[in-house]
């Protein structure tokens, strides 16, 4: 079984208070892993294999600083709620892309079942709330980063949607029906070498705040608190200093920045 510790160290979990198997827990132990844990494709702009092992996943975090995508960060957080006790499973999920839908599938996900109903807890969306989402009723989660819900679409299909501010957007589709890594296999394959995936064509690296949450592409570092976004144009001369100090991670390269 994995030793677990140092993640707890590393994202500064109060276990001395939130020890119990309940929704206040779920919801610190969320809060504090993407407070310090980013969402990255910085292996898949490198052409390196994701990390897809606790071991491999815990190294990347604690002594690289760094975080990973969904197949990454949700498989490793599954682990580590089920050390704590919570009954969790991982879902399939299918992103959309706002004028279409991306792999069927392809996106990892989480529900955890409490004595309090059905949440889904995923940390591996690079735009998600600091905060479980209730699947047993369409209730509204307000977050720094906005306001979030789940809507039904039937029995066994459920649509995760934020609110635009004119608009209830959907991110994405997920079945309830739980899968194991290996169902994952065409959806990881995709997203780490098919030109169709964003994560090949675009480098994403993002991170919540407690007031906001802070992005990097390969031209912006784009700063969002509440309504306000503040751009900082980034290249090859200046990534490195901006992903020092937004993200704390140093003494990396990203091939990224070496296409024109």
């Amino acid at each position: 079984m994995t030793d677990f510790s140092q993640l707890e160290d590393y994202i500064n979990a109060d276990l001395g208070t939130y020890s119990e198997v309940n929704l206040t827990t779920l919801n610190h132990l969320i809060q504090q892993y993407v407070l310090h844990v980013p969402f990255e494709n910085i292996n898949v702009q490198n052409n390196q294999p994701i990390a897809l092992d606790d071991e491999s996943m815990l190294y990347k975090i604690i002594v690289e600083q760094r975080g990973g995508f969904c197949y990454e960060q949700n498989r490793l957080f599954r682990n580590f709620l089920a050390a704590k006790g919570f009954s969790v499973k991982m879902v399939a999920a299918t992103i959309h892309t706002g004028d279409g839908w991306a792999m069927e599938g392809s996106h990892m996900s989480l529900i955890v079942t409490l004595p309090e109903g059905d949440f889904v807890a995923d940390v591996g969306y690079a735009d998600v709330p600091q905060q479980a989402l209730p699947l047993s009723q369409s209730k509204i989660v307000e977050d720094v980063n906005g306001y979030f819900k789940i809507e039904w679409v039937d029995q066994m299909n459920y649509r995760f949607l934020k609110y635009n501010g004119s608009a209830w957007v959907i991110q994405y589709q997920a079945a309830t029906e739980s899968q194991t890594l290996a169902d994952f296999a065409s959806g990881i394959e995709f997203n780490q070498y098919d030109a169709q995936s964003i994560f090949v064509r675009e480098l994403i690296i993002s991170k919540a705040l407690t007031n906001g949450r802070v992005t990097m592409s390969k031209r912006n570092v784009t700063i969002s608190k509440g309504e306000h976004k503040k751009k900082i144009a980034i290249d090859h001369t200046n990534y490195r200093t901006m992903l020092a100090h937004y993200f704390g991670i140093e003494n990396i390269e990203i091939k990224t920045f070496d296409q024109p």
